[in-house]
């Protein structure tokens, strides 16, 4: 098991370039305090043009001495005050999930698919039961695989499906193999049965 910390931001208008220049900033800062920290940019679906940072922890406590560390760091200092002096995006977060499974390839890994399930804290366990034969699938499709459910957030009925990809060519090609596989549709179907499927996205990384 091990935590992960998110922050969304959505540009103003004409703002995306300035932006992502402070946020590669503040995840170069963040990664010198011993947060595994990357930005992403959501290019298709929900809320598509927005960027997202995420911080790995393998425990709480490492995640809060590294926040305390970070934020006391003069080059954090400074992104605050850029951005208290010339505000260019809306920010939410950040909020924390736990990852309670995760398949990594042990490659680069640049698009990642969410797909964001409304499902009662107490059906999380059926979903998980569908999780070994997903990861059948995605195996064969040399696609990574994460499940991960809210720790400390707003919405706590989420549980976020992620799969990773090497580019938006493996992606799309792993969207074409499974477009008629039977095992599929039928994970989705059960799946649909005890959650809600409420938001997907498509993003990459830049950092």
């Amino acid at each position: 098991m091990s935590y992960t910390s998110v922050r969304e931001f959505t540009p103003y208008d004409g703002k995306d370039v300035v932006l992502e220049e402070r946020l590669k900033m503040a995840v170069a800062t963040m990664s010198k305090h011993g947060s595994n920290s990357m930005l992403f940019k959501v290019i298709i679906g929900d809320r598509a043009g927005d960027y997202e940072i995420y911080n790995w922890y393998e425990t709480v406590s490492a995640g809060v001495k590294s926040m305390t560390s970070y934020s006391n760091d003069p080059d954090m200092q400074a992104i605050q005050a850029m951005r208290a002096a010339d505000p260019i995006a809306e920010i939410r977060g950040p909020w924390v999930g736990r990852v309670i499974h995760n398949n990594t390839m042990g490659d680069a890994r640049m698009v990642s698919v969410h797909r964001d399930y409304a499902v009662a804290r107490s059906d999380v366990p059926k979903m998980m039961e569908l999780i070994p034969d997903l990861q059948k699938i995605t195996d064969s499709l040399n696609t990574e695989l994460a499940v991960g459910v809210p720790f400390i957030a707003e919405d706590h009925q989420m549980m976020r499906v992620v799969y990773r990809f090497k580019d938006l060519a493996h992606w799309g090609e792993s969207v074409d193999a499974i477009a008629n596989n039977s095992d599929f549709a039928s994970l989705v179907e059960k799946a649909n049965e005890i959650g809600v499927l409420a938001h997907s996205r498509v993003l990459t990384k830049l950092v």
